[in-house]
């Protein structure tokens, strides 16, 4: 593994280790003060889990890393591996690692990302209590996600409940949905970042997702000033990519650039 770099010296592309926990990451670095996470998203070919939105390296204007949820078919959240979350901490000490060697502030710390990276980026923004969290249409309620309807014969809803907690069973609806909640509880009350949160007024994730992390974040304490809804005229959930992509542009090296994914 000749990307193991035992010092941890961040590299442009490497596998960062954390006691005795591995996860493999992709560093673009530039000359400049902002550092941006981005997270993955869905990946609906089993096996692939490709890092999503892998052109920002290109076109933001900032260091961008990008941390790849490689962990069964369709990945974890990188929340739970088999119901044991020390996957966290292999992912935090990462960011803290990259902050730390790149001399970033917490002020120019963005973590971003649509769907299961939406929902990634929120729950990191939580963990760490900073940031600046830029996250297109997440799932609030993972297991209404995973066990929703027709989840029998969907191969990739099984295989993310199956990674997070090492068995498919319908009962585990209730627990999957909790976890987000239960980071918000331990967390929130120290969160001093700012979050922003696109969603569709036409693809239910407003009320089936979005309504729950607004009720979360009032009962543990996040400002409402910290948090701004944006809500789109759009249909379907995989319409949230252009007007995330959008947002990102304003951090763009060149504003009216095209970026591709």
């Amino acid at each position: 593994m000749d990307n193991l770099n035992k010092t941890n010296q961040l590299l442009e592309d490497g596998v960062f280790k954390f006691k005795n926990r591995y996860i493999i990451y992709s560093l673009k670095k530039k000359d400049s003060n902002k550092l941006f996470i981005v997270f993955s998203g869905l990946d609906s070919t089993p096996g692939f889990t490709r890092m999503s939105y892998y052109g920002l390296r290109d076109t933001l204007d900032g260091n961008v890393l990008h941390i790849k949820d490689n962990f069964g078919a369709h990945g974890c959240y990188l929340l739970n591996i088999s119901g044991d979350n020390q996957i966290r901490n292999v992912v935090l000490a990462l960011i803290r690692e990259a902050l730390l060697q790149l001399n970033i502030s917490k002020e120019n710390l963005y973590l971003v990302g649509t769907s299961k990276g939406g929902t990634t980026a929120l729950a990191f923004g939580m963990m760490l209590g900073f940031g600046n969290i830029i996250a297109g249409e997440p799932q609030i309620k993972i297991g209404d996600f995973l066990f929703g309807k027709g989840w029998e014969t969907a191969e990739y809803f099984k295989s993310i409940a199956y990674a997070m907690l090492g068995r498919i069973k319908d009962e585990d609806r209730e627990p999957l949905n909790n976890k987000f909640e239960e980071i918000i509880k331990q967390y929130g009350s120290r969160f001093k970042g700012n979050v922003e949160i696109l969603t569709g007024l036409n693809t239910l994730y407003l009320e089936n997702h979005i309504n729950y992390f607004i009720k979360y974040a009032k009962e543990n304490g996040i400002k409402d000033s910290a948090i701004s809804i944006k809500t789109l005229d759009i249909d379907k959930h995989d319409d949230i990519v252009e007007p995330f992509l959008r947002k990102l542009d304003e951090f763009s090296l060149n504003y009216t650039s095209s970026i591709s994914c």
